[in-house]
Formats: structure tokens, sequence, C-alpha cells
């Protein structure tokens, strides 16, 4: 009984990190589409929009990096619970 709520367990984990990380892979795509270049009038203008977008991208990879990690954390113990069931000592 213990090992199929195990599999159970682990089978919802892994759905769960697949998702996580889809889902991270589709964010990081959007945002790479989304991306628009403004003309540059002025240096001071361009300057200014290279930062606050490098601010931005930088906040954006932080988020999606911590996503990934967790996805692919939930997605190891989801693994992990579904094959510990099939060892033997």
């Amino acid at each position: 009984m213990a090992q199929k709520v195990s599999k159970y367990s682990g089978f919802a984990l892994l759905t769960i990190g697949l998702v996580l990380l889809v889902t991270v892979f589709i964010l990081a795509y959007m945002e790479y589409r989304g991306v628009v270049v403004p003309e540059m009038k002025t240096q001071e203008g361009f300057i200014s929009w290279i930062l606050s977008w490098g601010v931005y991208i930088i906040m954006k990879i932080a988020f999606l990096g911590v996503m990934g990690w967790v996805g692919s954390i939930i997605t190891l113990r989801g693994v992990s619970l579904i094959t510990s069931g099939e060892e033997r000592y």
C-alpha cells in the first residue's frame, strides 16, 4: 500500500515539476519574442533605456531561474519517488 501511495505521489510531483519547467520555457520564449529596440534619437535616451531594460531582464532571469530550479527539484523528487518502490536490497 505504501509503495502505491509513493508511486502516485511521485507521478503527481513529476507532473507538477514538468508543468513548471514548460511554463518557464514558454515565459522565456514570450519574453524573447517581445523585446522591442527603441529608435536611437539621443544617446542619453538610449543609455537610459538600456539601464532600465537591463534591470528588468536581470529580475526576469532571476524569476525564471528560480522557477526552473524549483521545477527541476520537484521533477527529481517525483522521479525518485517513482523509482524508490522498484529498488530491492
